[in-house]
């Protein structure tokens, strides 16, 4: 298409418009207009991105302006509607914005940090996203899961993280964080008594009245994202500037963005081109990454079992074996004539390491032994889940790579979780926010 543009007297060049379109002009042969000005014609090609349609003056506006609005100027040829210009600018009608193309972003690990991130990169996203999470578990949670009894769905315990402890400085830091959680009633203040817990000043204890797992919940459903389970991830390759991911089961997949919040020793497994682009240097802040292990067993009881102790929770400090005890429902100040009593015991780091390699029915058997000499008398219960946790708590963080880690730049590899920065909800919030400040201009 040609445009009439104004010009200043034999200036000629190429402009690229903002939604992909060239212009360019060059000088018509001589002046066109009289005075001081030395305005001339030229004509100028549009190459638009997408079809242009034309666009008529406004309702009311005069067909000649001296500065803006339409109008064919002297000089212009009216014969064609297009050609409208003015003494300053030409204005032209613009082919619609061009949609960036949707990026497909996977998020390995569906745990708190997991899902985290994909709730900040949806509400951060400038362009349409695909959001997908893959777990190699069967449900979500990570190490804040909760497990239901078989007989009753709504008898749960929590395996993993018990209780979120918030500081004064998080508090403030992460204040958006916890009042996303505490307006629904997704966490609540707990009330019920912990023995043994040290309370610091100022420091406020939350619990998940419907799980701890429920807070994980959250963040997935308000991201959006396409969820799948036993989906474990074995090899990460680099493909026509984007990531083929394969797993144990189903076809090999690709992505524009990954993202791996899985703990440091299931990256360092991975195979295919990842092996190589992690660097030297990257490998050895990975390999310095510590977790302490431990068991947690979840006991489950008939409706109207009576659990008759004081205290909702109890922190153990003579037992080798048991480290902490919790009235699950009870901590969650959850009674119900219906619903039976759950409890869950954690044992200690030491018992954790000693018994790792072991079956997990020698383990359960160990820790009911251990559990009798601490509350002798107890029913028995209607189901159990024994969890081993071999990597419970980071002892030692990622060196020099707070929050997060970039293994690769266009198309992005980023590695996040608590592994690089501390084993709480706050660690796990900073973080995906690490994350986001990393991928926040490529979404």
């Amino acid at each position: 298409m040609i445009y009439r543009f104004t010009r200043g007297e034999g200036q000629a060049g190429i402009h690229s418009l903002s939604d992909g379109a060239s212009l360019s002009w060059k000088p018509a042969p001589g002046p066109q207009t009289k005075g001081k000005a030395k305005v001339c014609w030229s004509s100028a090609l549009i190459i638009p991105s997408a079809p242009v349609a034309s666009s008529p003056p406004p309702a009311g506006q005069p067909r000649n302006c001296s500065r803006t609005g339409w109008g064919p100027e002297r000089g212009a040829d009216i014969s064609n509607p297009l050609s409208f210009g003015c003494s300053t600018y030409c204005r032209l009608a613009t082919p619609p914005r061009r949609q960036r193309a949707m990026a497909r972003v996977l998020i390995v690990g569906a745990g708190l940090t997991g899902s985290l991130c994909a709730a900040l990169l949806r509400k951060a996203a400038t362009r349409p996203l695909h959001l997908a999470v893959w777990d190699k578990a069967g449900d979500s949670g990570g190490r804040m899961t909760t497990a239901s009894s078989p007989h009753n769905p709504q008898s749960t315990v929590d395996l993993g993280a018990q209780y979120i402890t918030c500081t004064p400085h998080y508090a403030k830091e992460h204040q958006s964080f916890y009042d996303e959680l505490l307006a629904p009633g997704v966490l609540k203040p707990l009330t019920s008594p912990i023995e043994g817990m040290v309370i610091k000043e100022g420091d406020c204890n939350f619990v998940a009245p419907h799980g701890v797992s429920s807070i994980i919940n959250h963040y997935l459903k308000e991201s959006g994202a396409d969820v799948y389970f036993r989906q474990c991830v074995t090899q990460i390759n680099l493909r026509n500037d984007k990531w083929e991911v394969l797993r144990e089961t189903g076809s090999p997949e690709q992505f524009d963005i990954a993202v791996l919040t899985m703990p440091a020793p299931q990256i360092l497994q991975l195979q295919g081109d990842i092996v190589n682009l992690i660097s030297e240097c990257q490998r050895q802040q990975l390999e310095s990454v510590s977790y302490s292990s431990r068991y947690a067993l979840g006991l489950f009881y008939e409706a109207g079992t009576k659990i008759d102790v004081p205290w909702a929770g109890q922190y153990i400090t003579s037992n080798p074996c048991i480290r902490f005890i919790s009235i699950d429902n009870k901590k969650r100040n959850i009674e119900s004539s219906e619903i039976g009593p759950s409890l869950v015991i954690h044992t200690t780091v030491s018992f954790g390491v000693t018994y790792l390699e072991h079956s997990t029915e020698d383990v359960q058997e160990l820790i009911l032994q251990q559990l009798e000499n601490i509350l002798p008398g107890l029913p028995q219960p209607v189901a159990t889940k024994c969890q081993k946790w071999r990597h419970s708590q980071v002892t030692n963080a990622a060196a020099n790579s707070p929050g997060q880690m970039t293994l690769h730049l266009k198309p992005f590899l980023v590695c996040g979780g608590d592994g690089f920065t501390q084993s709480n909800f706050d660690g796990c919030i900073t973080s995906a926010l690490c994350v986001l400040e990393a991928l926040k201009d490529h979404i």
